[in-house]
Formats: C-alpha cells, structure tokens, sequence
C-alpha cells in the first residue's frame, strides 16, 4: 500500500520526456497525490539566446549573462504564476542565487529544494553561491552531507537514488539465444576510462560481453578495434535497458569513481528490471544488498574477471540473486518511497488535503 499525500502542489525544472532523476520524482509525486508541474529550464534559455542556432548551441559551453538573467527571470514569473507549495531544481541546473533570492522575497512560503546528483567536483560557483537560498539539498550520497553544508548549504539530507517502477518495470525475459541483448555480460552506460578496463579485461579473457551507450565509446575508448566488437550501436532505455538487463547474464555496473561510496541510478535501475547485479564496490547499499543474497560485488578488475567465471555456470544462484535484488529494491527503494521522504522533510504530509491509500 502507498500513502497519498494530496493536493501539494510541486514545480519541477525539467522537460516531460525526462527519463532522469527530476522525471522519476515527478512521476512519483503525482502517483502520492500532488499536483506536478513541469517547467523546462534549458527551454526557457534556448528562447532566450540569440544568433539563432549559432547562439543556441553555443549557451551549452559559454554562460552568457544577459541570456542567462532573462531565463532565469521567466523562471521567477513561473514560480509566481504557478505558487507551488515547493520547487525543485536538479543538479546544475543555472538557476541563479538572484532567481532564488527573488523567490523567498515573493513567495515565502513556497520551499526550495536542490536535488544534487553528481560528484561535488561538478559543483559550479553558480551553485555553491545559491546553495544558501535552498530550504533543503537532498544529495544522493551520505558522504556529501558534510561538505555541503561546509560550502553554506543550510540543511542537507540524504535521498539516494531509486527505482522508477513505471520506465524499469521488469517482464519476462525472452529465452532467445539470438536475442541482441543476449550476453554472459552486459553493461549499459556512458564511457569511463575504468569502464572500458574493465570491460576490456572480460573481452580479452573471451568472455562474451555486450555495451550499450552512446558513441562516446568509439570516440573516446583506447582500444578502437575491441569497441567495435562489444559496442552494441545506442543508448538503452525503458524497455530496452530492462530487456537487456535481464537477458545478460550478469548486468555489469562499474560505478564511476569519484561517487564513491555511494550508488548510482543504473544500481536500482538494474534491480528493478529484474537483472542479476553484478556492481563495484558501494558501501552505503552494502548491507541492503547483502553479496550472493541480493548482489554480487568487485574490488578491482582481477576480481571481476574471477567472479565472472565463477557465476557464469551457477544459472540458479544467479536467478535467486536477481529475485531477491528485485523484491528488495521494490519493497523499499523506489521513487514513491523516496518522494514520500521528501514530503515528510518539507512537512507537507498531507499537502493540505487528506492522506488516503491506493495499491503500489
């Protein structure tokens, strides 16, 4: 059972097709009962530069200041229109400190919420000069909690990432040896240089391994020749990251090394989908996903390659260890658990309306 908190009324900056963190919060807000508007950010700077697409494309690497004042200024105005009973914004996103400010001197009563999902060397000095302004920073990582509030945030939570049960809502895997997805092991996920070590010790040691991300892996991998060979061409997601999550043997997850020790979305994404986990080291989920009863863990790239070859025959503890994973991620790590937290940090409970009930 879940416990919809009604009527609160919550404006999020990013788009309707967000497959990300905001998108999976807003799904869920409006699942407990609250009233979600979108409000796309990037949107309102792309209508605000000039140069036509020259300009538009050029605001990705270059802050131009006074483009960047007037988005944020349609973002005060929206604010405004919309009163939402809080406001959240992701990551680096360029909202101002000004922006902010201009916020709590209108609407006081409206909260301000950073959700921070990134290695705090993305921090920019835009962000650490508004941290101030938030009423909360929720952070994917207990680690980060000290350092933000060092930097001058005033309250900081931990809110890890989570499952988002409607795009990784696992069905049957298909038992089609010819599948594309079907692989002893399958990673899905940007280029990291210890990504491609790690995938590379497992192609070498003719393990059959398949990757699934967008074409940094051509651009940027050492070994041009071996990427060809376990590139498998797109991005994955949805129902495709499910699928290929499941129909691999082991669903690969080497968690970048600067988000030590937290865990990163591919972690519950993984587990949702029904995929046995096979992660780098993450300490802070260690204990919830305990090794060989709900996961499977590695130190270093020897370890890995040794851990392979030894579940690769064990078909049944690799499905009990996907089940297991599955049923523990959903019974409490999804994104309505973690959107019912934030509602309590905010103490908008109820939203001004009345709490009641619906099936999961």
């Amino acid at each position: 059972m879940v416990q919809v908190f009604s009527a609160a009324k919550v404006m999020l900056l990013t788009n309707p097709q967000d497959t990300g963190l905001l998108g999976s919060y807003g799904r869920a807000l409006r699942r407990l009962g609250c009233e979600v508007h979108l409000w796309d950010f990037e949107e309102a700077r792309a209508k605000q530069a000039r140069l036509g697409r020259i300009g538009r494309f050029a605001q990705h690497f270059v802050i131009v200041e006074p483009w960047l004042r007037r988005a944020n200024r349609d973002f005060v105005i929206a604010v405004r229109e919309h009163r939402p009973a809080f406001v959240g914004v992701g990551g680096a996103t360029r909202v101002t400190a000004g922006a902010l400010a201009q916020i709590r001197a209108s609407l006081p009563s409206t909260k301000l919420v950073l959700f921070w999902p990134d290695p705090l060397q993305n921090l920019e000095t835009g962000n650490v000069q508004a941290l101030p302004l938030y009423d909360l920073v929720a952070t994917y990582t207990r680690s980060s909690i000290e350092p933000l509030l060092r930097l001058g945030a005033r309250r900081v939570e931990w809110l890890p990432f989570a499952a988002d049960t409607e795009l990784h809502e696992a069905g049957p895997a298909s038992m089609d040896p010819s599948s594309p997805y079907a692989c002893d092991v399958g990673f899905i996920g940007n280029y990291r240089p210890e990504r491609e070590r790690a995938v590379l010790a497992l192609h070498q040691e003719g393990i059959r391994v398949r990757v699934w991300g967008e074409n940094d892996w051509v651009k940027r991998a050492v070994e041009k020749r071996a990427v060809r060979r376990y590139w498998g061409g797109r991005a994955l997601f949805g129902a495709d990251f499910v699928r290929a999550s499941r129909e691999s043997k082991l669903a690969l997850n080497v968690i970048d090394l600067t988000n030590y020790p937290g865990a990163n979305m591919r972690f519950f994404e993984t587990l949702a989908s029904g995929g046995t986990l096979l992660t780098s080291s993450c300490p802070e989920f260690a204990s919830d996903f305990p090794e060989g009863v709900a996961a499977f863990y590695f130190d270093s790239t020897n370890d890995l390659v040794a851990k392979v070859r030894d579940l690769l025959p064990r078909s049944d503890a690799r499905k009990a260890v996907a089940e297991e994973g599955k049923r523990r991620v959903l019974a409490q790590h999804t994104y309505v658990d973690r959107a019912r937290q934030l509602l309590r940090l905010l103490e908008l409970e109820g939203g001004g309306g009345v709490e009641t009930s619906a099936e999961r």
